[in-house]
Protein backbone atom coordinates (compact mmCIF):
# COMPACT_ATOMS: atom_id res chain seq x y z
CA UNK A 1 0.00 0.00 0.00
CA UNK A 2 2.84 2.81 0.67
CA UNK A 3 4.37 1.67 -2.23
CA UNK A 4 1.24 2.68 -4.21
CA UNK A 5 0.47 5.62 -2.31
CA UNK A 6 3.93 7.03 -4.17
CA UNK A 7 2.69 5.85 -7.70
CA UNK A 8 -0.11 7.78 -7.35
CA UNK A 9 1.03 11.15 -6.03
CA UNK A 10 0.81 13.98 -8.54
CA UNK A 11 3.16 16.33 -6.34
CA UNK A 12 6.04 17.87 -8.45
CA UNK A 13 4.20 17.33 -12.29
CA UNK A 14 4.05 20.93 -12.33
CA UNK A 15 7.57 21.81 -12.39
CA UNK A 16 8.11 18.98 -15.30
CA UNK A 17 4.81 20.34 -17.58
CA UNK A 18 6.68 23.97 -16.73
CA UNK A 19 10.22 23.01 -17.90
CA UNK A 20 8.47 21.77 -21.35
CA UNK A 21 6.14 24.33 -21.84
CA UNK A 22 8.43 27.37 -20.80
CA UNK A 23 10.57 27.40 -23.65
CA UNK A 24 7.85 27.28 -25.84
CA UNK A 25 6.16 30.33 -24.33
CA UNK A 26 9.12 31.82 -24.15
CA UNK A 27 9.81 31.31 -28.17
CA UNK A 28 6.36 32.72 -28.76
CA UNK A 29 6.62 35.68 -26.89
CA UNK A 30 10.12 36.31 -28.60
CA UNK A 31 8.60 35.70 -31.96
CA UNK A 32 5.82 38.13 -31.14
CA UNK A 33 8.02 40.67 -29.99
CA UNK A 34 10.39 40.12 -33.30
CA UNK A 35 7.29 40.26 -35.75
CA UNK A 36 6.11 43.11 -33.94
CA UNK A 37 9.97 44.97 -34.82
CA UNK A 38 9.45 43.36 -38.27
CA UNK A 39 5.78 45.21 -38.69
CA UNK A 40 6.59 48.80 -37.35
CA UNK A 41 9.40 48.48 -39.96
CA UNK A 42 7.35 48.09 -42.70
CA UNK A 43 4.78 50.24 -41.67
CA UNK A 44 7.85 53.28 -41.72
CA UNK A 45 9.20 51.45 -45.14
CA UNK A 46 5.71 52.08 -46.41
CA UNK A 47 5.16 55.43 -45.46
CA UNK A 48 9.07 56.08 -46.36
CA UNK A 49 8.52 55.39 -49.79
CA UNK A 50 4.74 56.53 -50.57
CA UNK A 51 6.73 60.02 -49.85
CA UNK A 52 9.08 59.64 -52.05
CA UNK A 53 7.64 58.25 -54.98
CA UNK A 54 4.76 61.35 -54.80
CA UNK A 55 7.29 63.81 -53.96
CA UNK A 56 9.37 62.45 -57.51
CA UNK A 57 6.38 62.39 -59.73
CA UNK A 58 5.48 66.13 -58.47
CA UNK A 59 9.14 67.22 -59.06
CA UNK A 60 9.56 65.07 -62.41
CA UNK A 61 8.72 68.24 -65.25
CA UNK A 62 9.34 66.10 -68.16
CA UNK A 63 11.21 62.61 -68.79
CA UNK A 64 14.50 63.89 -69.79
CA UNK A 65 17.43 62.63 -67.65
CA UNK A 66 18.60 65.65 -65.72
CA UNK A 67 14.90 65.92 -64.81
CA UNK A 68 14.48 62.26 -63.70
CA UNK A 69 17.56 63.02 -61.66
CA UNK A 70 16.69 65.45 -60.03
CA UNK A 71 13.34 63.96 -59.21
CA UNK A 72 15.48 60.88 -58.03
CA UNK A 73 17.52 63.27 -55.91
CA UNK A 74 14.17 65.12 -54.02
CA UNK A 75 12.60 61.64 -53.52
CA UNK A 76 15.57 60.09 -52.10
CA UNK A 77 16.35 62.77 -49.17
CA UNK A 78 12.06 63.21 -49.05
CA UNK A 79 13.03 58.93 -47.89
CA UNK A 80 15.13 59.73 -45.54
CA UNK A 81 13.94 62.25 -43.69
CA UNK A 82 10.72 60.23 -43.19
CA UNK A 83 12.60 56.66 -42.20
CA UNK A 84 14.65 58.40 -39.85
CA UNK A 85 17.86 56.78 -38.75
CA UNK A 86 20.29 54.70 -40.25
CA UNK A 87 17.61 54.67 -43.70
CA UNK A 88 18.35 52.05 -46.55
CA UNK A 89 19.22 53.37 -49.99
CA UNK A 90 16.04 53.47 -52.20
CA UNK A 91 15.85 53.00 -55.66
CA UNK A 92 14.27 55.72 -57.55
CA UNK A 93 13.22 54.58 -61.56
CA UNK A 94 10.90 56.12 -64.22
CA UNK A 95 9.35 53.20 -65.86
CA UNK A 96 6.23 53.75 -68.42
CA UNK A 97 3.01 51.93 -68.19
CA UNK A 98 1.08 50.11 -71.71
CA UNK A 99 0.61 53.16 -72.66
CA UNK A 100 3.49 55.23 -72.50
CA UNK A 101 2.33 57.14 -69.40
CA UNK A 102 5.20 58.14 -67.33
CA UNK A 103 5.41 56.20 -63.64
CA UNK A 104 7.78 56.77 -60.85
CA UNK A 105 8.49 53.69 -58.73
CA UNK A 106 10.21 53.65 -55.29
CA UNK A 107 11.55 50.80 -54.37
CA UNK A 108 13.74 50.10 -50.62
CA UNK A 109 14.77 46.85 -48.60
CA UNK A 110 16.03 47.46 -44.21
CA UNK A 111 17.40 44.58 -43.12
CA UNK A 112 16.11 43.81 -39.33
CA UNK A 113 18.41 42.20 -36.76
CA UNK A 114 16.18 40.16 -34.95
CA UNK A 115 16.33 38.76 -30.84
CA UNK A 116 14.93 35.91 -30.48
CA UNK A 117 14.88 34.71 -33.95
CA UNK A 118 18.36 35.33 -34.53
CA UNK A 119 18.77 31.62 -32.71
CA UNK A 120 17.85 30.15 -35.93
CA UNK A 121 20.73 31.40 -38.12
CA UNK A 122 18.80 32.01 -41.26
CA UNK A 123 16.46 34.23 -39.41
CA UNK A 124 19.13 36.53 -37.67
CA UNK A 125 18.65 39.01 -40.46
CA UNK A 126 14.77 39.80 -41.93
CA UNK A 127 14.84 41.83 -45.20
CA UNK A 128 11.61 44.06 -45.11
CA UNK A 129 10.86 45.80 -48.42
CA UNK A 130 8.43 48.02 -49.66
CA UNK A 131 7.48 49.42 -53.12
CA UNK A 132 5.52 52.28 -54.16
CA UNK A 133 4.55 53.21 -57.84
CA UNK A 134 2.82 56.42 -58.88
CA UNK A 135 1.07 56.90 -62.53
CA UNK A 136 0.71 60.11 -64.25
CA UNK A 137 -1.87 60.54 -66.01
CA UNK A 138 -2.08 61.47 -69.54
CA UNK A 139 -3.02 65.48 -68.88
CA UNK A 140 -5.51 66.46 -71.50
CA UNK A 141 -5.79 70.54 -70.54
CA UNK A 142 -7.81 73.57 -71.98
CA UNK A 143 -6.64 76.72 -70.62
CA UNK A 144 -9.48 78.99 -71.07
CA UNK A 145 -8.48 83.13 -71.19
CA UNK A 146 -10.32 86.31 -70.62
CA UNK A 147 -8.93 88.86 -72.94
CA UNK A 148 -12.01 91.41 -72.72
CA UNK A 149 -11.36 95.03 -72.46
CA UNK A 150 -11.66 95.20 -68.84
CA UNK A 151 -7.79 93.37 -69.01
CA UNK A 152 -5.88 96.34 -70.59
CA UNK A 153 -3.61 98.69 -69.12
CA UNK A 154 -0.14 99.55 -68.88
CA UNK A 155 1.38 98.48 -72.08
CA UNK A 156 -1.48 96.39 -73.27
CA UNK A 157 -3.68 97.68 -75.70
CA UNK A 158 -6.92 98.88 -74.42
CA UNK A 159 -10.36 100.11 -76.35
CA UNK A 160 -10.38 103.67 -76.87
CA UNK A 161 -11.83 105.02 -73.58
CA UNK A 162 -11.16 102.09 -71.68
CA UNK A 163 -9.75 102.14 -68.46
CA UNK A 164 -8.41 99.04 -67.42
CA UNK A 165 -6.07 96.93 -64.73
CA UNK A 166 -2.78 95.17 -65.78
CA UNK A 167 -4.56 91.80 -65.56
CA UNK A 168 -3.29 91.38 -69.48
CA UNK A 169 0.08 91.99 -68.50
CA UNK A 170 0.22 89.54 -65.37
CA UNK A 171 -1.51 87.04 -67.58
CA UNK A 172 1.15 87.15 -70.45
CA UNK A 173 3.68 86.43 -67.52
CA UNK A 174 1.95 83.71 -65.85
CA UNK A 175 1.29 81.80 -68.72
CA UNK A 176 4.36 80.45 -70.18
CA UNK A 177 5.62 79.91 -66.20
CA UNK A 178 2.45 77.18 -66.14
CA UNK A 179 3.25 75.42 -69.41
CA UNK A 180 6.60 74.93 -68.25
CA UNK A 181 5.33 72.23 -65.51
CA UNK A 182 4.30 69.97 -67.94
CA UNK A 183 5.29 67.33 -70.61
CA UNK A 184 6.02 68.91 -73.54
CA UNK A 185 7.16 65.79 -75.55
CA UNK A 186 5.59 64.71 -78.77
CA UNK A 187 4.05 61.44 -77.01
CA UNK A 188 3.21 63.47 -73.26
CA UNK A 189 0.91 65.57 -72.41
CA UNK A 190 -2.00 67.26 -74.58
CA UNK A 191 -2.55 70.88 -73.98
CA UNK A 192 -5.38 73.37 -76.12
CA UNK A 193 -5.95 77.27 -75.69
CA UNK A 194 -9.12 79.50 -76.19
CA UNK A 195 -9.56 83.02 -75.17
CA UNK A 196 -12.79 85.08 -74.90
CA UNK A 197 -14.03 89.03 -75.36
CA UNK A 198 -18.00 89.48 -77.28
CA UNK A 199 -16.60 86.00 -78.76
CA UNK A 200 -14.38 83.37 -78.11
CA UNK A 201 -12.20 81.52 -80.54
CA UNK A 202 -9.65 78.07 -80.20
CA UNK A 203 -6.36 80.24 -80.31
CA UNK A 204 -4.36 77.42 -80.06
CA UNK A 205 -5.85 73.65 -80.68
CA UNK A 206 -5.12 70.51 -78.48
CA UNK A 207 -2.06 69.17 -79.20
CA UNK A 208 1.55 67.74 -77.92
CA UNK A 209 4.32 70.18 -78.28
CA UNK A 210 2.32 73.06 -76.66
CA UNK A 211 5.22 75.22 -75.31
CA UNK A 212 5.35 77.56 -78.30
CA UNK A 213 1.89 77.36 -79.61
CA UNK A 214 0.37 78.42 -76.54
CA UNK A 215 2.93 81.27 -75.63
CA UNK A 216 3.05 82.65 -78.79
CA UNK A 217 -0.93 82.65 -78.94
CA UNK A 218 -0.99 84.76 -75.35
CA UNK A 219 1.44 87.04 -76.41
CA UNK A 220 -0.81 87.90 -79.05
CA UNK A 221 -3.61 88.47 -77.38
CA UNK A 222 -5.45 92.31 -77.65
CA UNK A 223 -7.71 92.93 -75.10
CA UNK A 224 -11.26 94.17 -76.11
CA UNK A 225 -14.94 93.47 -76.14
CA UNK A 226 -17.27 92.65 -73.23
CA UNK A 227 -16.94 89.10 -71.29
CA UNK A 228 -18.49 86.46 -73.26
CA UNK A 229 -17.56 83.64 -70.75
CA UNK A 230 -20.27 81.12 -70.10
CA UNK A 231 -20.81 77.60 -71.51
CA UNK A 232 -23.44 75.72 -73.86
CA UNK A 233 -25.64 74.43 -71.09
CA UNK A 234 -27.81 71.39 -71.72
CA UNK A 235 -28.12 72.82 -75.01
CA UNK A 236 -24.98 71.77 -76.44
CA UNK A 237 -26.24 71.59 -79.88
CA UNK A 238 -25.95 75.77 -79.71
CA UNK A 239 -22.29 75.40 -79.21
CA UNK A 240 -19.84 75.86 -82.47
CA UNK A 241 -16.92 74.03 -82.30
CA UNK A 242 -14.73 77.05 -82.81
CA UNK A 243 -16.36 80.02 -82.09
CA UNK A 244 -18.65 78.74 -79.69
CA UNK A 245 -19.05 79.78 -75.44
CA UNK A 246 -15.47 78.60 -74.44
CA UNK A 247 -16.23 76.47 -71.66
CA UNK A 248 -17.77 74.73 -74.16
CA UNK A 249 -15.21 74.92 -76.75
CA UNK A 250 -12.69 73.39 -74.01
CA UNK A 251 -15.15 70.27 -73.65
CA UNK A 252 -14.69 69.92 -77.22
CA UNK A 253 -10.91 70.20 -77.34
CA UNK A 254 -10.44 67.66 -73.94
CA UNK A 255 -12.59 65.62 -75.32
CA UNK A 256 -11.31 64.88 -79.05
CA UNK A 257 -8.78 63.01 -77.35
CA UNK A 258 -10.08 59.66 -76.55
CA UNK A 259 -8.43 57.41 -74.10
CA UNK A 260 -7.16 53.70 -74.85
CA UNK A 261 -8.59 50.80 -73.35
CA UNK A 262 -7.33 50.93 -69.64
CA UNK A 263 -5.50 54.69 -70.16
CA UNK A 264 -5.75 56.69 -67.55
CA UNK A 265 -6.53 60.35 -68.50
CA UNK A 266 -6.69 63.34 -66.48
CA UNK A 267 -9.04 66.03 -67.77
CA UNK A 268 -8.31 69.77 -66.74
CA UNK A 269 -9.83 73.38 -67.74
CA UNK A 270 -7.89 76.29 -66.37
CA UNK A 271 -10.78 79.56 -66.43
CA UNK A 272 -9.79 82.61 -65.66
CA UNK A 273 -11.30 85.98 -65.94
CA UNK A 274 -11.39 89.51 -64.50
CA UNK A 275 -15.35 89.91 -64.48
CA UNK A 276 -18.36 88.20 -64.34
CA UNK A 277 -19.94 86.45 -67.87
CA UNK A 278 -22.38 88.85 -69.60
CA UNK A 279 -22.88 87.48 -72.72
CA UNK A 280 -24.26 83.82 -74.25
CA UNK A 281 -24.23 82.37 -77.66
CA UNK A 282 -27.97 81.36 -79.42
CA UNK A 283 -28.92 80.78 -83.33
CA UNK A 284 -31.50 83.30 -83.92
CA UNK A 285 -34.34 83.23 -87.38
CA UNK A 286 -33.54 86.66 -88.44
CA UNK A 287 -34.23 86.51 -92.04
CA UNK A 288 -38.17 86.84 -92.00
CA UNK A 289 -40.63 85.22 -94.22
CA UNK A 290 -37.61 85.39 -96.95
CA UNK A 291 -35.82 82.86 -95.65
CA UNK A 292 -35.35 80.32 -93.52
CA UNK A 293 -31.54 80.51 -91.97
CA UNK A 294 -30.87 80.52 -88.76
CA UNK A 295 -27.85 83.22 -87.69
CA UNK A 296 -24.93 82.81 -84.77
CA UNK A 297 -25.45 85.56 -82.38
CA UNK A 298 -23.60 86.71 -79.36
CA UNK A 299 -25.71 89.04 -76.82
CA UNK A 300 -24.90 90.94 -73.78
CA UNK A 301 -21.92 93.13 -72.96
CA UNK A 302 -22.62 94.53 -70.01
CA UNK A 303 -22.11 94.42 -66.38
CA UNK A 304 -25.14 96.86 -65.30
CA UNK A 305 -28.13 98.51 -66.90
CA UNK A 306 -30.64 97.33 -69.45
CA UNK A 307 -28.70 97.73 -72.58
CA UNK A 308 -28.11 94.71 -74.74
CA UNK A 309 -25.61 94.35 -77.63
CA UNK A 310 -25.25 91.98 -80.12
CA UNK A 311 -22.30 90.89 -81.61
CA UNK A 312 -20.89 89.23 -84.38
CA UNK A 313 -19.71 85.52 -83.06
CA UNK A 314 -16.65 85.88 -85.52
CA UNK A 315 -15.34 89.20 -84.40
CA UNK A 316 -13.78 90.51 -81.08
CA UNK A 317 -14.68 94.29 -81.79
CA UNK A 318 -17.82 94.01 -85.11
CA UNK A 319 -20.85 95.07 -82.56
CA UNK A 320 -24.00 95.26 -84.24
CA UNK A 321 -25.81 97.46 -82.01
CA UNK A 322 -28.05 97.18 -79.16
CA UNK A 323 -31.36 96.28 -78.45
CA UNK A 324 -34.40 99.07 -78.83
CA UNK A 325 -37.93 97.99 -76.80
CA UNK A 326 -40.12 98.24 -79.80
CA UNK A 327 -37.45 98.29 -82.93
CA UNK A 328 -35.74 94.72 -82.22
CA UNK A 329 -32.17 94.45 -82.55
CA UNK A 330 -29.89 94.54 -85.93
CA UNK A 331 -27.80 90.98 -86.58
CA UNK A 332 -26.36 92.57 -89.50
CA UNK A 333 -23.21 94.79 -89.84
CA UNK A 334 -25.79 97.27 -92.24
CA UNK A 335 -28.08 97.32 -89.45
CA UNK A 336 -31.12 94.96 -90.32
CA UNK A 337 -33.03 94.38 -88.02
CA UNK A 338 -34.05 90.89 -87.30
CA UNK A 339 -37.39 89.11 -87.47
CA UNK A 340 -38.93 85.74 -87.25
CA UNK A 341 -40.31 83.60 -89.47
CA UNK A 342 -43.81 85.30 -89.16
CA UNK A 343 -42.07 88.84 -89.98
CA UNK A 344 -42.49 90.07 -86.59
CA UNK A 345 -39.32 91.66 -84.76
CA UNK A 346 -37.42 89.38 -82.35
CA UNK A 347 -38.03 90.68 -78.90
CA UNK A 348 -37.05 87.39 -76.46
CA UNK A 349 -34.48 85.04 -76.40
CA UNK A 350 -34.44 81.31 -75.72
CA UNK A 351 -33.69 80.69 -72.04
CA UNK A 352 -32.34 77.16 -70.83
CA UNK A 353 -32.73 78.41 -67.48
CA UNK A 354 -36.65 78.69 -67.10
CA UNK A 355 -37.53 76.69 -70.59
CA UNK A 356 -39.37 79.69 -72.57
CA UNK A 357 -38.80 82.72 -74.08
CA UNK A 358 -37.58 85.61 -71.86
CA UNK A 359 -37.63 89.20 -73.09
CA UNK A 360 -34.15 90.83 -73.52
CA UNK A 361 -32.40 92.60 -70.69
CA UNK A 362 -29.21 92.51 -69.39
CA UNK A 363 -29.55 91.23 -65.86
CA UNK A 364 -31.80 88.39 -67.96
CA UNK A 365 -28.98 87.29 -69.98
CA UNK A 366 -26.52 87.74 -67.52
CA UNK A 367 -28.80 85.57 -65.30
CA UNK A 368 -28.43 83.14 -68.23
CA UNK A 369 -25.06 83.68 -69.02
CA UNK A 370 -24.27 81.71 -65.16
CA UNK A 371 -26.79 79.22 -65.32
CA UNK A 372 -25.19 78.24 -68.79
CA UNK A 373 -21.66 77.96 -67.17
CA UNK A 374 -22.74 75.92 -64.02
CA UNK A 375 -24.62 73.52 -66.25
CA UNK A 376 -21.93 72.79 -68.58
CA UNK A 377 -19.43 72.52 -65.80
CA UNK A 378 -21.49 70.00 -64.13
CA UNK A 379 -21.67 68.31 -67.15
CA UNK A 380 -17.84 68.73 -67.64
CA UNK A 381 -17.29 66.96 -64.04
CA UNK A 382 -20.25 64.26 -64.46
CA UNK A 383 -18.66 63.07 -68.15
CA UNK A 384 -16.13 59.90 -68.09
CA UNK A 385 -13.48 60.48 -67.63
CA UNK A 386 -14.17 63.76 -65.35
CA UNK A 387 -12.85 66.81 -65.74
CA UNK A 388 -11.45 69.06 -63.03
CA UNK A 389 -12.11 72.46 -63.32
CA UNK A 390 -9.70 75.38 -61.77
CA UNK A 391 -11.22 79.21 -61.91
CA UNK A 392 -8.61 82.23 -61.05
CA UNK A 393 -11.06 85.73 -60.69
CA UNK A 394 -8.76 88.95 -60.88
CA UNK A 395 -9.67 92.32 -60.33
CA UNK A 396 -12.36 94.27 -58.21
CA UNK A 397 -14.73 93.56 -60.87
CA UNK A 398 -14.84 90.01 -59.46
CA UNK A 399 -17.38 91.12 -56.88
CA UNK A 400 -17.93 88.46 -53.80
CA UNK A 401 -20.72 87.73 -55.81
CA UNK A 402 -18.85 86.83 -58.65
CA UNK A 403 -16.18 85.19 -56.54
CA UNK A 404 -18.98 82.80 -55.07
CA UNK A 405 -19.90 81.56 -58.90
CA UNK A 406 -16.18 81.21 -60.16
CA UNK A 407 -16.38 78.79 -57.00
CA UNK A 408 -19.19 77.36 -57.65
CA UNK A 409 -18.17 76.97 -61.16
CA UNK A 410 -14.63 75.02 -59.77
CA UNK A 411 -16.78 73.01 -57.28
CA UNK A 412 -14.63 74.14 -54.51
CA UNK A 413 -15.01 72.28 -51.69
CA UNK A 414 -14.33 74.91 -49.54
CA UNK A 415 -17.35 76.69 -50.58
CA UNK A 416 -19.95 74.60 -48.90
CA UNK A 417 -22.83 76.13 -50.05
CA UNK A 418 -22.57 75.13 -53.88
CA UNK A 419 -20.27 72.53 -53.21
CA UNK A 420 -21.34 68.61 -54.91
CA UNK A 421 -20.21 65.92 -53.04
CA UNK A 422 -19.18 63.73 -55.43
CA UNK A 423 -18.28 65.69 -58.15
CA UNK A 424 -14.53 66.55 -59.23
CA UNK A 425 -13.11 68.64 -56.73
CA UNK A 426 -11.04 72.23 -58.02
CA UNK A 427 -10.10 75.42 -56.69
CA UNK A 428 -11.25 78.74 -56.81
CA UNK A 429 -8.41 81.89 -56.49
CA UNK A 430 -9.07 85.25 -56.14
CA UNK A 431 -6.33 88.19 -56.60
CA UNK A 432 -8.23 91.32 -55.21
CA UNK A 433 -5.91 93.85 -57.60
CA UNK A 434 -3.37 94.64 -60.51
CA UNK A 435 -4.05 98.13 -61.06
CA UNK A 436 -1.12 100.82 -61.07
CA UNK A 437 1.12 99.91 -57.96
CA UNK A 438 -0.23 96.79 -57.18
CA UNK A 439 0.75 95.19 -60.55
CA UNK A 440 3.69 93.64 -58.95
CA UNK A 441 2.41 91.87 -56.57
CA UNK A 442 -0.66 90.75 -58.39
CA UNK A 443 1.92 89.07 -61.28
CA UNK A 444 3.36 87.28 -57.87
CA UNK A 445 -0.64 86.11 -56.96
CA UNK A 446 -1.40 85.30 -60.37
CA UNK A 447 1.57 83.12 -60.58
CA UNK A 448 1.15 81.68 -57.45
CA UNK A 449 -1.92 80.56 -58.40
CA UNK A 450 -1.03 78.97 -61.59
CA UNK A 451 1.50 76.94 -59.95
CA UNK A 452 -0.58 75.62 -57.62
CA UNK A 453 -2.82 74.50 -60.00
CA UNK A 454 0.20 72.46 -61.41
CA UNK A 455 1.28 70.94 -58.83
CA UNK A 456 -2.78 69.75 -57.96
CA UNK A 457 -2.67 68.70 -61.45
CA UNK A 458 0.54 66.83 -61.19
CA UNK A 459 -0.29 64.80 -57.88
CA UNK A 460 -3.72 63.89 -59.86
CA UNK A 461 -2.17 59.88 -59.37
CA UNK A 462 -3.09 56.74 -59.55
Amino acid sequence: MRNANIVKSDRGQIVIVLALVLPVLLLMAGLALDVGILYATKAKLSTSVDAACLTAMKNLSDNSPQAQATAGQLGTGIFNANFGANPPTPSVTFPTDAHGAQQVQVTATAYVQTFFMRYLPQWASVPVSATAVATRGKLVMSIVLDRSGSMCGGTEHCDSGVTGDNGGEALKAAVPLFLANFDNSSTGDEIAMSSFASNATVDSTINYSFKTPITTAVSALSFTGGTFGTGAGPAPSESNTSIGPPLSLAQAQNGSITPLPGQNIVRVIVYFTDGLMNTVQDNFHCGGKTSSTLTLINYGGHDSGSQVDFFDPTSATTDWGNYTSGTGFPYTAGGAICKDSNGNIVTKFPSQQSGTQVTFSQSAVTAEAKYRAIQTAIALRTATPATFIFAIGLGTGVTTTTQAFLAQLANDPSYTATYIKGQPSGLFFYIPSCTGSALTTCKAQLNTAFQTIAAKVLLRLT
